[in-house]
């Protein structure tokens, strides 16, 4: 079963094919430009270069934030429409959680973050319990050094584009036995393999479950509100 994944949800932008789990293959931009400048393009050229067409898709996700809200309504939409155009099922996941999925595998707790602009961080710590991936520290914003003071002393592997905003103060006010995955984290792939893993399970889906996880109000909404 070939399922699509798509993350708009922040900057690192990531379009990928995966076959029973295994990458077939992944476009990934982190670049300036907008989303919807690119992302139907990225897709169309991901699945012609596969030698694929879009009715062999048999599942599709995307990252449902948190994220920029122009970001995540771009993936929402495009996901909508792919799934009602070609009767795909659509799975949406959040971003962190997808973070922490990609990385759970290095051994470590994951603190997945995310720069939520203002001076604050969307951050969620992650382990590994009885093989599955478990909320440790629940999806939340908030200034960076409070989250990091609620972090457990232990090691922990940090991820996300908020790790660059970060770096000096984990340095700082951590014991220095942490990972820092620095750079983009692109997520199209771990997408695609958790739509293919709901589809295996036989795990329900709605069209109407993919709505944006913000986790607080989007600027225009705080705008309004003053």
């Amino acid at each position: 079963m070939i399922a699509l994944g798509i993350d708009t949800s922040t900057a690192a932008g990531s379009v990928a094919l995966v076959r029973d789990r295994r990458l077939l293959g992944e476009i990934n931009l982190a670049t300036p430009e907008h989303h919807q400048e690119r992302l139907l393009r990225s897709i169309d050229s991901l699945l012609d270069l596969a030698g694929l067409d879009i009715s062999e898709v048999g599942a599709l996700s995307v990252a449902l934030g948190p994220g920029t809200f122009t970001g995540l309504r771009v993936g929402i939409a495009t996901a909508k429409g792919l799934a009602v155009a070609a009767g795909i099922p659509a799975f949406g996941f959040s971003t962190l959680l997808a973070m922490g999925h990609r990385f759970i595998d290095q051994g470590l707790p994951v603190a997945a973050l995310v720069d939520a602009g203002r001076g604050e961080i969307y951050a969620a710590l992650f382990r590994r319990e009885q093989g599955e991936l478990r909320e440790a520290l629940a999806q939340q914003s908030g200034g960076p050094r409070d989250l990091l003071a609620s972090l457990p002393l232990e090691p922990i592997l940090f991820c996300g584009d908020g790790v660059e905003r970060l770096h000096d103060d984990i340095l700082r006010m951590r014991h220095g036995t942490d990972r820092l995955a620095e750079g983009p984290c692109f997520l199209g792939a771990t997408l695609a393999r958790l739509a293919a893993k709901n589809i295996e399970e036989g795990q329900p889906w709605s069209i109407t479950s993919l709505k944006p996880n913000y986790i607080r109000p989007p600027d225009a909404e705080l705008g309004r509100r003053r």
